[in-house]
């Protein structure tokens, strides 16, 4: 106990803490957009299809840059890439805020995400190469855990700004933050070289190829992780964008009570995420991932259940749990199988599997609900999660130990 203690602390002490730490400003700035954005659209008065398109350009930016960012990281190292990537997400975030047209908002739209995106293969393959194996996925966690949580408070205070003041000043306002966390971020890296990084790779490829018989290839790894990302995040897609209308559509309640359920979906996933990420730890990670897969197809039956509100927020409960043990588990799965040396690169591919499982969540809770109704929808989820769980049990492998050496936290 006291051992895993000093590891703890190390994590919150360490580089990788630090790092953490310093996104969150960049993290607050993305929630204030995501409630700008649609909001100032609507001012322009465009029409459905025009706000549509305009807001698709989020997922496409991040699908169009994520893997471009992973192989920048393989070259250059992971500080320089992050500090040019929060100065240019804050640069196109003072573009959105000076346009005034449609097509141009929508072009700033693509650009910001595009840039914001970087944060995703870079920190987590940072996290992945150098936390120690037995906090690997609770250092994951905590990451995941500060992109819910912040981007839900940056959209919350974005509505609160808005209401007092014009949209694109709190904009521009916002453009401030990505700043905030590239300084942050230089600092943090403050003494790291791309030296360090070669210095690292170099020595857990060679690790890795004495015994690289002994755990899963990489195209195992890429085909699980693939199938794995589509069926978790079809079901979380499908969630964010048919639970606002379970609760007004079908229960006939306010568009404030589907705002608190939203507010309840990412505040109780984001305080659960970082316990899901030390059960990963404890327990192993094919079992967590099983269990969490069954826990959130538990959740989406009682979404489709539910009668009313109190059971709206249990299934939200219990979806989140679910999520929050899979998911860490999947990642640091995926990050400790890898090759180091594109290790970067691999996280960018896994977090596209995810943008493109979210963008067809909808897409097939949509034709479910045209056919049986809104809540057979969830079902179709829940039957997801449930395949989520069986190929976690058929197929995933635990990577090799020599191949995955622990290395000393920076």
């Amino acid at each position: 106990m006291a051992y895993r203690s000093r590891i703890t602390e190390s994590l919150i002490r360490s580089r990788s803490g630090g790092l953490i730490a310093a996104l969150a400003f960049a993290t607050l700035a993305t929630g204030l957009l995501e409630i700008a954005v649609p909001l100032e659209l609507r001012q322009l008065h465009a029409s459905p299809n025009e706000i549509g398109l305009t807001l698709a350009m989020f997922g496409f930016g991040m699908f169009a840059f994520e893997w471009v960012w992973g192989v920048v990281a393989d070259r250059v190292g992971y500080g320089a890439p992050l500090v040019a990537s929060q100065l240019l997400y804050g640069a196109f975030i003072v573009l959105l805020s000076r346009v005034q047209s449609i097509p141009l908002i929508a072009v700033g739209y693509l650009l910001a995400s595009g840039m914001m995106v970087a944060v995703g293969p870079i920190a987590r393959s940072y996290l992945g190469t150098t936390l120690h194996a037995r906090l690997r996925a609770t250092g994951l966690a905590l990451l995941a855990s500060q992109w819910v949580i912040a981007e839900a408070v940056g959209a919350g205070v974005g509505g609160q700004l808005i209401d007092r003041f014009p949209i694109r000043d709190v904009m521009l306002a916002g453009a401030a933050l990505p700043a905030v966390s590239a300084v942050l971020v230089l600092w943090v890296f403050r003494g790291y070289t791309i030296a360090d990084h070669h210095v690292r790779i170099n020595a857990e490829n060679a690790a890795g190829e004495e015994s690289s018989r002994a755990g899963p290839s990489v195209t195992h790894v890429l085909a699980i992780t693939a199938t794995l990302a589509l069926l978790i995040q079809i079901g979380l897609g499908g969630e964010l964008a048919l639970l606002p209308l379970l609760v007004t559509n079908h229960l006939q309640l306010s568009a404030a009570a589907a705002g608190a359920a939203m507010l309840a979906v990412g505040l109780i996933g984001g305080v659960l995420l970082v316990p899901g990420g030390n059960a990963s730890d404890r327990w192993g990670r094919r079992p967590t991932m099983v269990t969490g897969a069954a826990v959130s197809a538990l959740g989406f039956v009682v979404y489709a259940l539910a009668g009313n509100f109190a059971l709206v927020i249990v299934g939200a409960a219990i979806r989140a749990l679910g999520a929050s043990l899979i998911w860490p588990a999947a990642t640091a799965w995926v990050a400790e199988s890898m090759p180091r040396r594109r290790h970067a690169f691999y996280m960018g591919l896994f977090g596209e599997f995810e943008n493109i499982g979210v963008t067809v969540g909808p897409i097939v809770g949509g034709v479910v609900w045209s056919i049986a109704g809104i809540q057979a929808a969830f079902y179709a989820y829940a039957v997801a999660a449930v395949l989520a769980a069986v190929v976690a049990a058929l197929a995933v492998r635990p990577a090799s130990r020599a191949a995955t050496p622990e290395p000393v936290l920076p």
